[in-house]
């Protein structure tokens, strides 16, 4: 084969086309086209190219086999996970572990649980537990780091977004309502997660994710608003 015909088969393993190939890579569509119409027998960027297609820059180049390295399979653009290439290394860590430069720890306070819908509401003192963030993260979000707390979200009702058991982060810096977004509150002794929208009169809708579970309208004054859920995280058990 020729180089523009090793071009064109590597292109259509991976599902890439010339405009998606020219963007991954940056370059112009009209230098990819020339590239596999023939009207070029090289490139400055094949190895950018070769490692986008998932094939040896060597075999793109002048045929040498293999075609892949070994275990390489080729990656298609319309893809929602990254190729392998860039999932990077998982760190290990306990609480032993010294803090990097970029994470903080905040406290999460495990027997402290913010109900959605019928849940439970349990009140101890903390225990020490802790998770850890990423500065950039929180900055990106606009959140202080002195301001984050986490704890469990027990109950259905914010279903299938917050599952029961649904570990959450609150911003207790954000208590303004922002209509549609998702804040944890005190209501009548008790803590609940739900999604808030201000109404005319100081008064506010209390909405769950469950269409099971119907909207409330409640005065202002009756909530204790302690902060934005802004994260969370779910197991799929």
């Amino acid at each position: 084969m020729t180089f523009s015909e090793r071009l064109e088969m590597a292109m259509k393993e991976s599902g890439h086309t010339q405009g998606s190939l020219a963007k991954a890579v940056g370059m112009a569509q009209s230098s990819v086209w020339k590239l596999v119409s023939g009207g070029a027998q090289g490139s400055r960027k094949l190895v950018d190219i070769a490692k986008v297609l998932g094939v040896r820059p060597e075999w793109l180049s002048d045929g040498s086999e293999p075609m892949r390295a070994e275990g390489v399979k080729p990656y298609n653009p319309d893809s929602t996970i990254p190729p392998e290439s860039e999932w990077g290394t998982i760190d290990l860590w306990d609480s032993k572990t010294p803090l990097s430069d970029d994470e903080i720890e905040v406290p999460f306070y495990k027997d402290i649980e913010m109900a959605a819908g019928a849940g439970r509401c349990i009140d101890t003192d903390y225990n020490g537990y802790k998770l850890r963030f990423s500065k950039a993260t929180l900055r990106r979000m606009g959140v202080e780091f002195a301001n984050v707390f986490c704890c469990p979200a027990a109950g259905d009702s914010m279903e299938p977004l917050i599952p029961d058991g649904t570990t959450i982060a609150v911003d207790r810096g954000t208590k303004t309502i922002r209509d549609g977004k998702m804040y944890a509150m005190g209501q009548d002794g008790l803590y609940r997660v739900k999604v808030l929208y201000a109404l005319p009169g100081r008064k506010v809708r209390v909405r769950s994710y469950n269409e099971e579970y119907p909207d409330e309208e409640v005065p202002l004054d009756e909530l204790d608003i302690i902060g934005r859920v802004f994260w969370w995280s779910v197991l799929d058990y």
